[in-house]
């Protein structure tokens, strides 16, 4: 089916809307692509290598600038307000108040937030989950809250806003918050931790999103099959997206969905370990250091496992050669390496590389077939060079982002 999305355009009377369809949209944006590639394969052409050409360094510079210029605004045709979603779910609330017999308030902010079509196309699925577990099992019945000296009719907060290069849609309640016991039991069950483990808040909530996973006593229309927030993890893992749940006994639990705004063109740092090649989101690193110029870094072993210290914090140290298992990799000291800093999650991790090649603005394509397995990977980028380099997932880098 082909989707249609309205764009601005200047007219003799001022602006006007017009109807453009999304597949034409997206063919532009490929095509910007395949424009973006050439001119990189233009620049690192070995014909070139040596010459000096002034002149044509400073047009190659022009004709980059004009590219970019030309995919941020076609990337902002694509880009389309969160309304419609929000729109629809809050009709849902009514059939949600049938059916737990729950009064619920939905409160909707920032419906006017940009996203990607191609994001938006997918949200309504993965924030039904989400607003449905919120009604079923995060808000209490009218007495029992009442008991507990709460309002009656129980809040559900839907809100979009943009920070940076992301879109943050939060779904809040001021419910009974997770049951970290039950939780944590069915996660022990499950084997996902040790009989004596106490796992952190971050941890536990993590297991939720597990295939089939549920406390749930009984299966209801609205949730406790296990699936609905399986579908949210994999929706966001396809969408570069990522989760962050709080949740406090009592009070409520609130659950962010961190999304692109655009899926278009990704900036990226290109880095070099080995014979390999990876891309970086450019939001995604803290900083660059080099350990042997850094007079604040010492480097330190324990158990096989490395830290760093930076400044005045122990950050811990990923290895991509030992991450992917890379045996023939030779394990070079840190100190000859630079260290690429990021923020996740879990806190800030150090990844040692051989070199930082190059930024660039990259076309991300998907994994297919037998390198859909590479772990840690949002996908691959094709580079001005010809070659192919594995885009990232930092939060997958760090300790416990992969079980």
């Amino acid at each position: 089916m082909t989707r249609e999305v309205e764009v601005a355009a200047e007219t003799s009377s001022g602006a006007a809307l017009m109807r453009v369809s999304s597949g034409k949209i997206s063919r532009l944006m490929d095509l910007l692509g395949e424009l973006s590639l050439s001119v990189s394969e233009t620049v690192n052409s070995p014909d070139l290598s040596g010459l000096e050409l002034t002149s044509f360094d400073a047009a190659v510079h022009r004709l980059t600038m004009l590219v970019r210029e030309v995919q941020d605004a076609a990337t902002e045709l694509r880009l389309v307000s969160v309304d419609e979603v929000f729109r629809r779910l809050r009709r849902m609330i009514r059939e949600m108040e049938r059916e737990t017999g729950k009064q619920i308030e939905l409160v909707v902010e920032g419906s006017d937030t940009l996203v990607d079509k191609l994001v938006s196309d997918r949200l309504y699925d993965p924030l039904l989950h989400v607003l449905r577990n919120s009604a079923d099992h995060g808000l209490e019945p009218p007495d029992e809250r009442e008991a507990t000296g709460k309002s009656r009719r129980g809040r559900i907060t839907l809100s979009a806003s943009q920070v940076g290069s992301e879109v943050r849609i939060v779904v809040a309640d001021d419910g009974r918050g997770l049951n970290r016991d039950k939780i944590l039991k069915k996660a022990r069950e499950r084997g996902f931790f040790g009989p004596e483990e106490e796992p952190d808040p971050s941890a536990l909530w993590k297991v939720i999103f597990e295939p089939g996973f549920s406390t749930a006593d009984s299966v209801s229309t609205l949730s406790g099959r296990g699936v609905g927030m399986d579908v949210l993890n994999t929706t966001m893992n396809d969408l570069r997206g990522r989760i962050i749940v709080d949740s406090a006994a009592g009070e409520g639990t609130r659950v962010a969905l961190h999304i692109p705004v655009s899926l278009a063109f990704l900036d990226c740092i290109i880095l070099r370990q080995g014979q390999r090649l990876f891309a970086v989101p450019v939001e995604d690193i803290r900083e660059i250091v080099k350990p042997q110029a850094a007079g604040s870094l010492r480097i330190a072993a324990e158990n096989g496992s490395e830290v760093m210290l930076l400044r005045e914090s122990y950050v811990p140290v990923c290895r991509l050669e030992r991450f992917y298992r890379d045996t023939g990799a030779e394990m070079r000291p840190l100190s000859e390496m630079v260290a690429i800093v990021f923020s996740t999650d879990s806190g800030l991790i150090a990844v040692p590389v051989d070199e930082v090649l190059d930024r660039q603005q990259v076309v991300m394509k998907p994994l297919l077939g037998a390198l859909s397995g590479i772990r840690a990977s949002w996908g691959c980028a094709l580079l001005g060079t010809g070659e192919v380099a594995v885009v990232l997932d930092c939060e997958r880098l760090a300790p416990g982002g992969e079980r």
